[in-house]
């Protein structure tokens, strides 16, 4: 059940990954030990977030929870099936119980979880097209993805710190040797530079992570407007519109450059706008 985009974007950062650590130390094998501990933590990732969000697998709750829930999976997986021919049957559907929002996660690892207030909140049409737009980042690989990024970036922040610190430790053991002149001077200068030094390394991890929190913002809000798309090809647009609608209220307050820029989902109007508009198209099609 998975697409050969999400694959390769996936393969593409193990492989920046292996080349700048073989750059590094110009050796393969500790390149290959640094990738294949982040293609764990990709794989591993959605494991240890269901067991933090408490999420329970649905064949574990009780029938009727348990009954909504895999009917709906056997509805979308015939759906999925006729437009997209991809099998969904190993889809694992959980509840997080003591979750009020109304919500909805993709973890990869074919894990899709809803959370207690949008589950109690859905009518089950509603409910097939909260999990179709789920299915799409799980078919897309949308949360390995975000895991391999941040894991590079983590690798990244990690690298400018110790390359931080041994300039730190360079420049100590200069002014150590200086220190016998015993000049307050040198004493006032060791300090300064040692400032610039860590600012200069500060600034360039913060540039780092915020890069990468905007270039993950632009990703993030891409996936979910194709997410939206999909659930709408699967029949479900007017259902999420609505969805949307009352689950992701717009706060009334003018939001900061930073939080425009950072912010993982796209404005709730402009997604229903979206939807509404994709609606439109397939109930009135342009005739030719």
């Amino acid at each position: 059940m998975i697409r050969l985009p999400g694959i390769l974007k996936i393969f593409a950062v193990f492989l920046i990954d292996f080349l700048a650590v073989y750059a590094l130390f110009h050796n393969i094998a500790v390149a290959a030990g640094v990738v294949g501990v982040i293609a764990l933590y990709v794989w591993l990732g959605g494991y240890f977030a269901l067991f933090r969000d408490g999420a329970v697998r649905s064949k574990k709750l009780p029938d009727y929870e348990c009954s909504r829930l895999e009917t709906a999976k056997c509805q979308l997986a015939e759906e999925v099936k006729s437009i997209s021919s991809v099998d969904i049957s190993r889809l694992k559907l959980y509840l997080i119980t003591a979750d009020p929002d109304m919500q909805a996660t993709a973890y990869g690892a074919n894990s899709v979880s809803v959370s207690r207030g949008a589950f109690d909140n859905a009518d089950p049409i509603t409910l097939n097209a909260i999990l179709g737009h789920e299915i799409s980042h799980i078919l897309h690989l949308d949360a390995e993805f975000n895991r391999a990024v941040f894991a590079t970036i983590f690798l990244i922040c990690g690298a400018v710190s110790v390359v931080s610190f041994a300039a730190m430790a360079v420049i100590f053991l200069v002014f150590l040797v200086c220190s016998f002149f015993r000049s307050w001077l040198g004493v006032m200068a060791f300090k300064g530079t040692t400032r610039a030094v860590e600012g200069i390394f500060s600034l360039l991890q913060k540039g780092v992570v915020v890069i990468y929190r905007s270039f993950a913002g632009c990703l993030n809000r891409a996936a979910e407007f194709r997410a939206d798309r999909y659930s709408a090809q699967l029949g479900y647009g007017v259902q999420l519109a609505h969805f949307l609608s009352y689950a992701v209220p717009e706060t009334s307050r003018q939001l900061t450059f930073t939080e425009v820029l950072y912010r993982t989902h796209p404005p709730a109007p402009k997604r229903v706008a979206r939807l509404e508009k994709l609606v439109s198209k397939e109930t009135h099609p342009i005739k030719r």
